[in-house]
Parts: C-alpha cells; structure tokens; sequence
C-alpha cells in the first residue's frame, strides 16, 4: 500500500483500538475563549459582527476543553483535535514542528500517570506493529527525578542533556572500547540502560546493549557523531516522568509563565522540589506523546499564582465551578499524530504526513 493508505489505515487502526478499550469518541471545539495554554499568544478570530467583549481563539491544543469536561465528570474518552501555532523559533529546517496538526487524546479520571503512561505504550507497540515496526514494552524506559520513578542509576539527569545510544549487533568489542574511549575524551557520560557496561567485552550480543550518553551543549554535536557511527536503528522509546514544576535556570522556552504548566498535578520530591505529574516519551530522540495528570481546585489557583502572571484568575474563573466538584486522578494523554506516525512509518519528518504542511511559523512547504 502507498504511505498515504497507510497513514489513513494506521488513524482507523488507532479508532478501533479505542473503542475496544472502552474509550468513546467524542468533538471538542477548535474555537474557544482565550487560554495561552504556555503563556503564548493564540490566533485571535474576528468576525464583523463579533462583539469587542467576545475573545475567541483557534486553540494551541484541546487542553482547555477537555480540562473542563473532565471537571464535569467526562470519563474514559478521545478525540483527535485541531492544534494551532505560530512557532516563531521553530526554524523551517525543523520539519517536525508545523503550524497546524493533530493531536490524538485520550483521557479518564481514576486513575494515574503510571497507569495511563502503560496504556499509551500498549497504544504505540500496537501502532507500531500495523506499522511494521517493532516495539517490545521491555524496550520501554522511564527516566525521572529521585523519589517519584523507580529508582535507577539515571534518575535526576536532564532529558535535553541526553543522546540515546543502541549499539550494532555488527560491533566488535574493539569497535565499542574505542567508542567509549572517544566519548570519554569529549567529556560525555556513559549510562548503560540494559545489561551491564561490561558488554564492551563481550564477543557477541543477543541483546543490543543501550545507554544514555551525558553531554552539554559544546560536546553536543561531536557527541552525536560519535554515535552516529556505531548506532543501529533503534527507536529507544524513553519516558521522560515529572518534570520540574519551575523552568530551570538556563532552560530555553518561549513560555511567558514562570512554571512549566498552569493545568498539572504537583507532587515534592524527597528533596522538597516540585514536580508536575506529566510524563513526556521520546521515540528516535524526538518527543510524540505528553501525559498529564490535572491539578484540583486548589493547586489550579496556586499554579496560576505562580505563573507570574496578571489576571489569569478572571480570564479561567469559567473552569472553577466545575473543578470544585471534579472527580479525583484525571489523566488525559496527548499524542503528537503527525510525529508519531513520522517515527512509526519511517518516514523523514511530522511534516511529510500531513497533506499541506506550514512551518512553524506559518511558511508553505509544498
């Protein structure tokens, strides 16, 4: 079948998996009142007969909506919704970030982030099968603070600091001692994921041995090509779990909040920092799905505190009613449609799945 029939299979695919997993479908508007989901600036919509005191936007993703119908009681649901973004940082050359996609959510209450981070997997292991990718659930790691994830050697380092690394079953092990040898010298870290590190003496391997290779951004890219070189083609699937609540000091965002979600759950580590119960997973180093898991009344209104912001008490005062009596453990789990699919099939970037794809800042690119 061409890639377009398949994309279109793999979208029916993901339906069915759905409903036989109990999950109604249901339409969320691409029209609502003013969020700025991250503090950033929506499309604002006008109409000649549009009152000057109606704000209405194309939403940046259903976040808001949903958020709200959760609150209501909604439960055990999904959709595929329009998102709208003018990406002013996202270099055209990026072909993974696009002005307008997809987003395929699921979501229900009564629940957690562990819980629905392993359905999401069971999700994407399916998709991938169809796709005629392999993906096995062992292959599935979790990366977090200390305290909130199951402890591992790798708990507490930074996703953005990371290069993903599955060694060829082809390589030798003089191949592998001079790999870690070159990445030593360039200042790099080297955790093993699987097995040992003493897999570098091995003669043979029935398992590709993984690692996460540590860098900063001077090394970064002398880094990459030293994996380059010995990697296979490994998707590394990576779950970034509970991300700091605050940005961190020298991170780079276009946010206009102080914090990294005004939506989230908060929970403390044992050091006392603060984290929000999202969880983000990598495939191929690229971020395709984001978790959350939503905050109560009462850490909502303290997480708009701490955004740093004005006015954002009256600008979602139409959420509170609602989130008074809202059931506990909403999760809802975002998939990026038009990246995973990328990733799935094999294809070269988000931007080659979709039918008219802009840039993130609005350029055409057919």
């Amino acid at each position: 079948m061409t890639h377009e029939q398949l994309i279109s299979r793999l979208r029916w695919e993901a339906h069915r998996w759905l409903h036989e997993h109990d999950y109604a479908e249901i339409v969320l508007p691409s029209i609502w009142s003013r969020s700025e989901e991250y503090g950033v600036e929506e499309f604002t919509l006008a109409h000649s007969r549009k009152s000057a005191d109606l704000d209405l936007r194309l939403l940046q993703s259903p976040e808001f909506p949903l958020y709200n119908a959760m609150a209501g009681g909604l439960t055990r649901s999904y959709t595929f919704g329009r998102c709208y973004r003018y990406e002013l940082d996202a270099a055209f050359s990026d072909r993974n970030y696009l002005m307008e996609f997809e987003q395929l959510v699921f979501a229900q209450s009564g629940t957690t982030v562990e819980e629905m981070v392993a359905l999401t997997d069971q999700l994407v292991i399916h998709l991938a099968e169809f796709a005629g990718t392999r993906l096995d659930g062992e292959d599935f790691f979790h990366l977090g603070p200390h305290g909130l994830v199951p402890q591992h050697v790798t708990n507490g380092l930074v996703v953005e600091s990371l290069v993903f690394l599955t060694l060829s079953e082809q390589s030798t092990p003089a191949d592998r001692f001079r790999l870690f040898k070159n990445l030593e010298e360039a200042g790099a870290r080297i955790h093993a994921l699987n097995g040992s590190a003493d897999a570098v003496a091995t003669e043979s391997l029935s398992t590709p041995p993984r690692y996460l290779i540590e860098t900063d951004s001077a090394g970064r890219a002398a880094v990459e090509d030293l994996v380059r070189e010995h990697a296979s083609t490994g998707l590394n699937p990576t779950w970034n779990m509970y991300p700091p609540f605050h940005w961190r000091p020298t991170e780079v965002t276009d946010s206009t909040y102080n914090v990294r979600s005004i939506t989230s759950r908060r929970e403390a580590g044992t050091d006392g920092s603060e984290f929000i119960t999202d969880a983000e997973l990598y495939l191929g180093g690229l971020e395709v799905v984001h978790i959350r898991g939503y905050a109560d009344h009462d850490q909502f209104l303290d997480n708009l505190q701490h955004a740093g912001l004005p006015g954002l008490r009256d600008r979602y005062d139409y959420l509170l009613p609602a989130l008074r009596t809202a059931p506990s453990g909403m999760v809802a789990s975002f998939l990026g449609w038009e990246r995973l699919i990328a990733v799935l099939t094999g294809l070269g970037a988000a931007s080659e799945v979709a039918y008219y794809p802009r840039a993130g800042n609005g350029v055409p690119r057919w």
